[in-house]
């Protein structure tokens, strides 16, 4: 890895303008009572269909517009060859729990849905002429297309599949994805100079994001035992000081946190150590 260091689509509605225009026009021709009828019919079924996922369409909308800014706001750090993308990587730092590649399917067809999505990206590579090299850039390359779900079943190797090259690619991704999601730059180092950490003197605001970040990660992730450890200690954490709008002195007591990266560390599983300082609470 560099230094410390979605694919999301816009929804536009024109249900407006179609449904003005279906009605300027039913006024005009004067239609009879039967046509009125089929097109309240067909504005309905619209609106049914709008509102699909029980979310509404304003909360898809608002859903989808999120998942552009942030494929937006963290593409550059995860660079990918000319005409791959990395997309479905990006959106994992602020959406972990988004589906994609992994959608509908059981962890064991995750598992093999990511082996032939790889398999197919080492042959475009190999076709192309230049062949898988292990860099950041073709891991990124590799795996950008994997949902934390496909490269949780990577980094786990289920069904003894993956090689421990592409274990390691995994968790170092999922690795990146959980540093930058708490403000610790992980990317290419020629970007860092543009990276804002959006929680600096504020550990308390550092925890609830890493806090939130393990809430949404994958099922799978939460099954495994360390998951409740770090969810744990975080919400002890953030309980020892109180909430951002306690006014309380009683509770306004000195927290202590560890570094993200410590608590974070059981994901942290192909053998290197971050850092392992702490962030006292003022």
């Amino acid at each position: 890895m560099a230094p410390h260091a979605k694919e999301a689509r816009m929804i536009v509605n024109n249900a407006s303008d179609t449904a003005m225009s279906a009605y300027a026009n039913a006024s005009l021709r004067k239609t009879s009572s039967s046509t009125d009828n089929a097109s309240t019919a067909a504005t309905q079924a619209n609106q049914s269909n709008q509102a699909d996922d029980s979310t509404g369409w304003v909360s898809l909308s608002s859903k989808s517009v999120g998942y552009s800014h942030s494929i937006a706001n963290y593409t550059p750090y995860f660079p990918a060859r000319s005409g791959m993308t990395a997309d479905a990587l990006v959106l994992g730092v602020s959406q972990p729990g988004a589906v994609s590649s992994s959608k509908g399917l059981s962890f064991p067809d995750v598992a093999s849905d990511a082996r032939s999505r790889m398999d197919s990206k080492y042959a475009l590579m190999k076709s192309g002429g230049k062949p898988y090299d292990g860099s950041d850039t073709d891991r990124n390359s590799l795996m950008g297309d994997l949902d934390r779900r496909s490269l949780y079943a990577v980094a786990t190797n289920q069904g003894g599949q993956f090689s421990a090259e592409e274990q390691a690619a995994a968790k170092g991704l999922m690795r990146q994805q959980e540093r930058l999601a708490t403000g610790y730059y992980s990317g290419p180092a020629d970007q860092q100079k543009n990276f804002t950490d959006p929680y600096a003197n504020d550990p308390v605001g550092r925890a609830k994001a890493a806090l939130a970040f393990l809430e949404n990660m994958s099922p799978e992730e939460k099954t495994a035992p360390q998951w409740l450890v770090q969810h744990q200690t975080l919400s002890d954490a953030l309980a020892q000081t109180g909430s951002d709008t306690d006014t309380s002195e009683t509770k306004k007591d000195k927290g202590h946190f560890h570094n993200l990266s410590e608590i974070l560390a059981g994901i942290d599983t192909d053998g290197s150590q971050e850092d392992q300082s702490a962030v006292t609470v003022d």
